[in-house]
């Protein structure tokens, strides 16, 4: 990503937020983030998404039409000068919000109180609309697995192919996608028959605008509960919060146990499929891939 152009972008569309000076602000490259590039220019934050499978413009939109509405816990996007929320920059969409100096702080472990307030802002934003009354074209819940032609290609070539020479970790894949073959095998079956359950279940049933990663990276916890990136906004059953809310803080309230069952199955295969294709592609053997190798342990244990 060339910077000259993101400032251009700034420049044209965001002039009347920030004054477009060299000599009083910088872009700065901020490393975090995982399907994003982030930086700072002044008083902006400018995320470049890199989750082109995943994204959907019509989920930001949703999430300022939140903030507009009055629930100001929700860090949404700035609308441009021409009312766009999302911009094309070399292919890739790009996100601009409000910098918030304490989302780059060191994050502290929530209180029980401060969970609590989270679930009642999550289920406020349950209730805000129906699809039919939001003007944002956000996606619905289909049970699927949009993972699952990766996750058979790197099994596959985990199994069958020669990962010699993909790099230090490709023949310690096989030999770990060999020893947990059941595993993986019963981990689908089930996810397969539990999602059929799922969308059997929910038909008919009233949507939930649900944010889909409410984690320590994307919850700001202080006097209030401020919740940021929303790109992953999606009508489905409130289970979808529930669930990563669960994963994350250990904690959560009650719900259906076939959706949540069915979530946990879904992100525990997702993240299978995420490290597994890593590997069984060319990699160096860097910092990152050491680190997800150990994520993929979590899931697959070794021996």
């Amino acid at each position: 990503m060339d910077r000259r152009n993101l400032v251009r972008l700034v420049a044209e569309k965001f002039r009347d937020v920030v004054p477009i000076d060299e000599t009083t602000h910088r872009l700065e490259f901020f490393p975090l983030g995982e399907d994003s590039w982030s930086y700072r220019y002044g008083p902006l934050w400018i995320s470049v998404r890199r989750d082109l499978d995943g994204h959907f413009p019509g989920a930001y939109e949703a999430a300022l039409l939140l903030r507009r509405a009055g629930k100001h816990f929700v860090l949404a996007p700035l609308a441009a000068r021409d009312g766009g929320v999302v911009h094309d920059l070399s292919g890739l969409p790009v996100v601009v919000f409000p910098y918030v100096e304490r989302a780059t702080a060191r994050r502290v472990p929530p209180t029980p109180a401060q969970l609590d307030l989270l679930v009642a802002r999550l289920t406020e934003v349950h209730g805000f609309a129906t699809p039919g009354g939001l003007p944002a074209e956000v996606p619905v819940e289909d049970f699927g697995f949009p993972f699952e032609g990766d996750l058979e290609k790197a099994l596959r070539t985990a199994l069958e192919g020669d990962t010699d020479h993909l790099g230090p970790y490709g023949s310690r894949l096989t030999r770990l996608v060999t020893g947990c073959r059941d595993r993986v095998a019963e981990l689908r079956r089930e996810a397969a028959r539990v999602a059929a359950e799922c969308a059997a279940r929910w038909e008919g049933e009233p949507p939930a605008l649900t944010h889909g990663d409410p984690s320590p990276a994307n919850v700001l916890f202080g006097d209030g509960v401020d919740i940021l990136d929303w790109g992953s906004t999606m009508w489905a059953p409130p289970e979808r919060d529930w669930a990563a809310v669960a994963r994350a803080f250990g904690t959560a309230p009650d719900g259906r146990g076939l959706f949540l069952r069915f979530y946990e199955l879904r992100w525990q295969l997702a993240e299978i499929a995420e490290y597994t294709a890593r590997f069984a592609a060319p990699h160096t053997g860097d910092a990152d891939d050491h680190a997800m190798w150990g994520r993929l342990l979590r899931y697959l244990p070794a021996g």
